[in-house]
C-alpha cells in the first residue's frame, strides 16, 4: 500500500501544480497516466484473497479520483478539480491510517 500511496501523492502534486499553471498540460497528461498505470500494476500484483480486497478497492478509488480531478482540470472546472483533490487527500489519509503506512 505504501507504493500505491506514493504514486497517488505524486499524481496529486502534479495535478495541483497543473491547477496552478506551474507545469504544462502535456507533462501533466503523461505523468498522471504513468501514476495511474503504476497504481493499477501494483494493485494487480496483490494476492487475490479477501484480505486484499480492501486494498484493491482503495487503489481503484485512487485512480478514479485522479482521473476525475484530471478531467475537471482539462475542462477548466477548477473549483470541482479542487474538490476532487481534497477527496484524494482525504482518501490518502484514510488509507495511511488503516494500512499503517507511514506518512
Amino acid at each position: 500500500m505504501q507504493e500505491i500511496l506514493s504514486w497517488s501523492a505524486s499524481a496529486e502534486m502534479i495535478l495541483d501544480a497543473r491547477l496552478g499553471a506551474r507545469v504544462p498540460e502535456g507533462f501533466t497528461d503523461l505523468a498522471v497516466e504513468r501514476c495511474q498505470k503504476e497504481i493499477s500494476d501494483l494493485s494487480s500484483q496483490l494476492p487475490q484473497t479477501p484480505r486484499y480486497d480492501q486494498a484493491r478497492a482503495a487503489a481503484a478509488r485512487f485512480n478514479g479520483l485522479i482521473a476525475a480531478a484530471h478531467d475537471e482540470i482539462r475542462h477548466g472546472r477548477f473549483e470541482q478539480s479542487q474538490q476532487r483533490l481534497v477527496e484524494l487527500r482525504r482518501h490518502e489519509a484514510e488509507q495511511r491510517a488503516t494500512s499503517g503506512a507511514a506518512g
